[in-house]
């Protein structure tokens, strides 16, 4: 079916989707330790029943058996890409005869279960392939769309949509993200920031799935709802560990979604064939209910974290430009990642909204180093990005692993210049500065206007609106002769215009002695024209105070505060958490002249990682700071321990794995990197684990205590089997057990001594241990 069409559909009325696999397929006896999609060769009978049910219940949209179905993924339980291929067909074909023609089919396609840096270690073109790879099958085997579930990363997610179109501009699509109940995803990502990053790319519907029962996530729907004009798709939870919600009760809910502006809604883990039944008797065939704004994102940027606002003047930082800067030219012919990242720190730190990165003469520039940049920077700083960048190759490989909405600067009005910079843009999101200029600058102002909207006549046939444009009225240097009068007219043509714009400020003092002064005084006389995005040097306490006192009297924005800490009077736990790690080793050098080493072990640096851990509980932190505090708190442990004699001595071990069966890797490296930034000597036996050789460590290092992960509801039980056989080898050795199938009864029935929810958790019970046996 082409999108078009299931798109009039959808307008018709809300739409009833399925309910859960994985849990049901459990239920149901299941026991087998890889993903449920291999029952569409193995069992082909047991998915078909379950699909007839969610027929039979009023389902109008059918999923494939197909959320797994990712060539990266199933590599790592021994599958090649023959058999991923072999699971996908079978899967379409079986959900094709369910429906008998009655429910349309949705080609489902989950995470693959890895991150890009600083989180994981993937590449985006493997990630890229693989999703690729699912899409094509899929397609070609004959769903009607595709839906995009469970990603808890928006790089992935973006990623996997751009995989997509690569096969089909013409297929109906689906995106989702799974917050948990602060609204937020794994790495931070909040309804604003999914609806700012999306608005611009070809997906038809945004909505949000997993973690959370209805009643949780309806005011996480609701704050989306609001934000985007696509449509809307939900799949909350029936309570994936114990049933809690039941089918009435779940349905309940279904009127609150409806009125919140609902398109398509189904159940995710722990829903079954009997809460989708009810859902459709409380729905029935009604149609969706319009709904109005509460916030516009179309004048927004965003990083992994957060949106800044461009209807108000922002202060874009100027200082990651090589061009007279030499130290920072050496850093990036040394490939220094730290002097790079600190240098964007303490721009942010100082007060920019935005920060600029040039990375020089682009030929000369490794590629992977300035990707690395742009992802530390997204994920650790969280900083929104302008990538000046002029290349348009170098310019895509950044845009491919930026996770928000960038600017992209620039382009000029030359055609193929133009041309290559608004595609850019089309594909990958974010707003465009366009330069109006082509071979020459010209000389007077009106001349420039001429050639703006000559090229933004260009740009919208190309395909990109003129609200994605921000013009720039190009600022020459005073010293080679110009009149900076000619660039404040164009500035205040552009604005009666009503359009944005952005100026690189300090370009009219180039040359001149006392820039500051004079960078100072034209800044203030470019925002009293109607600038809004200044490109300045923040770290210029003159110019920087110019443009808050500026924002504060035309706007009435009072920026006078600076930037708040992430964490107010903890100095050692703030520069952690910013991987300052030359200054934490200072600090700890510093107490250690004082204090003994044990002293700074515990009312030091132990102290400080168990805030941080809490910090990440309560999240007012999100997962790339806490494995960077991690990182760093690893290095600065190391300074005491090696003062000790026995810092490696049994008692102070923690061995931790992933059961038999399960391949996930994410959690349970996560409490491995904050356990071992917490001074501990970690075994990291990786994932899928013999029982009997977590038995065989523990008997050799008898540790302070063991870990065991377990994600899928097929291989919980491992768990049990290994505290089975550590009382039969008579191991008294406290168990740590945890996973998204594991919750505390589980864990109680299975002999676990301590259930662990996360990293903090675990560090606590760890601590608790350890001061027993001291």
């Amino acid at each position: 079916m082409s999108r078009k069409l299931l798109k009039e559909v959808v307008k018709e009325k809300v739409l009833i989707l399925d309910g859960a696999y994985g849990t049901e397929f459990y239920r149901r006896g299941y026991r087998g330790e890889v993903p449920a999609d291999v029952l569409n060769i193995e069992d082909p009978e047991m998915v078909l029943t379950l699909q007839k049910e969610y027929v039979e219940a009023g389902a109008d949209i059918l999923l494939t058996n197909t959320f797994n179905s990712n060539p990266l993924k199933m590599k790592k339980f021994g599958f090649d890409l023959s058999d991923v291929e072999k699971f996908i067909k079978s899967g379409v074909e079986i959900a094709s005869k369910a429906s008998a023609g009655k429910t349309f089919i949705l080609g489902d396609i989950g995470p693959t279960g890895e991150f890009l840096e600083p989180v994981g270690k993937a590449s985006h073109d493997e990630i890229y392939e693989a999703f690729r790879f699912q899409a094509k099958t899929l397609i070609e085997s004959g769903v009607d769309g595709i839906i995009l579930e469970t990603f808890s990363d928006i790089l992935e997610l973006k990623i996997a949509v751009r995989a997509v179109r690569a096969i089909s501009p013409d297929i109906f699509l689906i995106a989702h993200l799974t917050f948990d109940e602060s609204g937020r995803t794994l790495t931070g990502s909040d309804p604003s920031v999914f609806a700012s990053v999306f608005q611009d790319l070809p997906v038809d519907a945004l909505g949000m799935n997993c973690q959370l029962v209805p009643e949780k996530l309806l005011p996480i729907f609701q704050e989306l709802a609001g934000q985007t004009d696509k449509f809307l798709v939900v799949e909350p939870e029936g309570g994936s560990k114990d049933l809690s919600v039941g089918p009435d009760e779940f349905a309940s809910y279904a009127e609150s979604f409806w009125e919140s502006g609902v398109n398509i809604i189904g159940g995710c883990c722990g829903t079954t064939p009997e809460h989708i039944k009810a859902l459709k008797l409380r729905l029935g065939e009604r149609k969706h209910l319009s709904r109005e704004l509460t916030k516009t994102v179309s004048d927004t940027l965003a990083g992994v974290q957060s949106i800044v606002v461009v209807s108000q003047p922002l202060a874009i930082g100027e200082r990651f430009n090589p061009s007279g800067r030499k130290k920072l030219r050496n850093a990036i012919e040394k490939k220094d990642l730290e002097y790079a990242l600190d240098l964007l720190r303490k721009q942010l730190d100082a007060g920019a909204d935005i920060v600029d990165v040039n990375f020089g003469v682009e030929q000369l520039v490794d590629p992977q180093f300035a990707k690395k940049v742009v992802l530390r920077a997204s994920y650790e700083l969280g900083a929104v990005l302008s990538l000046d960048v002029q290349n348009p190759e170098f310019l895509e490989e950044l845009l491919k692993v930026y996770p928000g909405r960038a600017i992209i600067n620039s382009s000029t009005a030359k055609d193929e210049d133009l041309k290559v910079k608004v595609e850019l843009a089309k594909e990958y999101g974010g707003l465009l500065v366009l330069l109006p200029m082509k071979e020459k600058i010209p000389r007077t102002s009106q001349e420039r206007l001429e050639i703006a909207f000559e090229a933004l006549k260009k740009a919208e046939e190309i395909g990109l609106e003129k609200s994605r444009i921000i013009l720039d009225p190009l600022v020459l240097p005073l010293g080679a002769g110009n009149n900076p009068k000619v660039t404040l007219e164009t500035l205040e043509l552009l604005k009666k215009k009503g359009f944005r714009t952005t100026a690189g400020i300090s370009n009219v003092s180039f040359g001149l002695p006392d820039r500051s002064a004079t960078n100072a005084a034209f800044l203030v006389m470019s925002m009293l024209k109607g600038l809004d995005l200044p490109i300045i040097d923040v770290l210029d306490e003159t110019v920087f105070s110019m443009f808050k006192a500026s924002k504060t009297l035309l706007y009435g924005i009072s920026s006078l505060s600076g930037p708040q800490p992430l964490v107010d009077g903890e100095d050692l736990v703030e520069l952690m958490i910013k991987g300052r790690e030359t200054e934490v080793k200072e600090m700890v050098e510093k107490a250690l002249e004082t204090m003994e080493a044990m002293d700074v072990l515990e009312k030091i640096l132990r102290p400080a990682m168990e805030k941080i851990g809490r910090l990440y509980e309560e999240r007012k932190i999100y997962l790339p700071h806490l494995l960077l505090a991690a990182q760093v708190a690893k290095r600065a442990f190391a300074i005491p321990l090696n003062m000790l004699e026995s810092s490696e001595g049994s008692g102070k071990t923690f061995v931790i794995a992933t059961v038999k069966g399960d391949i996930h890797d994410i959690g349970k490296g996560i409490v491995a990197a904050v356990v071992r930034g917490s001074g501990y000597r970690v075994l990291d036996l990786g994932t899928d684990v013999p029982s009997e050789k977590i038995v065989e460590v523990v008997e050799e290092e008898k540790p302070l205590a063991i870990g065991l992960s377990a994600m899928m509801t097929t291989t919980v039980g491992r768990i049990g089997e290994v505290v089975e056989l550590l009382k039969k080898k008579g191991l008294k050795v406290p168990v740590l057990a945890g996973g998204a199938s594991v919750n505390e009864k589980i864990a109680e029935k299975l002999g676990v001594d301590y259930y662990c929810r996360n990293a903090s958790d675990a560090v606590k019970v760890l601590s608790t241990l350890r001061n027993s046996v001291q």
